[in-house]
């Protein structure tokens, strides 16, 4: 498995919660009061200019029913994003 840096986990991460609110046909209010943080803080994490912190993050995987690792794992991360792909709406 390849070293991953934190930019890469970073990016990852904020991937995965914007593609999971889309997949999901979920608001940022809907999914924002689902982790306990604002929206705007759920804007910020969605456009890359914040990450979230670990209890947000745990609280979203949780929710959602992903593992914690998705991030840093590479199986784990290939896995979902192919299967994001299939149950992708079009784009916003």
């Amino acid at each position: 498995m390849k070293a991953l840096n934190a930019g890469e986990i970073s990016h990852r991460t904020c991937q995965i919660i914007r593609d999971e609110r889309f997949a999901r046909d979920l608001t940022q209010i809907q999914m924002a009061e689902e982790i306990g943080i604002s929206q705007s803080a759920l804007s910020k994490i969605e456009n890359r200019s914040m990450t979230p912190t670990l209890v947000p993050w745990l609280k979203f995987c949780a929710s959602y029913g992903l593992p914690a690792e998705l991030p840093i794992d590479d199986r784990l991360f290939k896995s979902w994003s192919k299967s994001t792909q299939k149950k992708a709406p079009k784009k916003r």
